[in-house]
């Protein structure tokens, strides 16, 4: 998002594409990431779908230079950021605005990045993992309310983790709206850092821990 192409340029598909099984969903938020999902994807005898979002083609990381051909195994998450007051799941180009957002305030928050999307690939071990060390949950995507991913991520979690939650799943996404052409339009759509940040305020809150700063 962010480049003025439209909804059908600018949309995340993920909260689609997953509610059909038999394949396989990556969603890699960085380039070292990227090209170790598709070395996977390409070695896999199911169906992949690797979303790309906009942001990676202009990010830059570390990548060994030597060797391309290295791979991240389908389903299996990554744990950006560890803490033990809140569990971040995100995932693409959330990612890195979350952990922007993490870092300023400094929340003791715990930030997953999903890896994997479709449902057979989740890395509930991880995941589960997470909240019952920090028993509170907050799932950040950019997309639209309506079409979001993290509806269907929420309702399975509380299903799968509801003894270990000590408050209601939270979640931060973006409106009810499809990207516009306009640029001003689109980026009121989409879930923002001030959004993350009143996400998480929340959540600390609820806990009797009110961020100060």
């Amino acid at each position: 998002m962010g480049t003025g192409y439209g909804s059908q340029h600018s949309m995340d598909p993920a909260g689609i594409f997953a509610t059909a099984p038999g394949w396989r969903i990556v969603a890699p938020s960085t380039p070292f990431d990227y090209v170790g999902l598709m070395n996977s994807a390409l070695l896999c005898r199911d169906p992949v779908l690797v979303l790309e979002h906009v942001d990676l083609y202009a990010s830059k990381g570390a990548a060994p230079a030597e060797d391309f051909d290295y791979f991240i195994p389908l389903g299996k998450a990554k744990v950006v950021r560890p803490g033990s007051r809140v569990t971040v799941l995100t995932y693409l180009a959330m990612v890195a605005k979350t952990q922007a957002v993490v870092e300023a305030l400094g929340v003791d928050a715990e930030i997953i990045d999903l890896r994997s999307l479709d449902r057979a690939g989740v890395d509930w071990e991880t995941i589960e993992a997470s909240v019952r060390k920090t028993g509170n949950v907050l799932i950040v995507e950019q997309g639209a309310s309506g079409t979001s991913y993290g509806g269907w991520l929420a309702d399975e979690l509380q299903r799968r983790c509801f003894d270990w939650l000590d408050q209601p799943i939270a979640r931060v996404h973006g409106a009810e709206a499809s990207p516009s052409i306009s640029k001003v339009l689109e980026a009121a759509a989409a879930a923002r850092p001030q959004d993350i940040e009143a996400g998480l305020r929340a959540v600390m809150a609820a806990q009797g821990l009110p961020i100060e700063n």
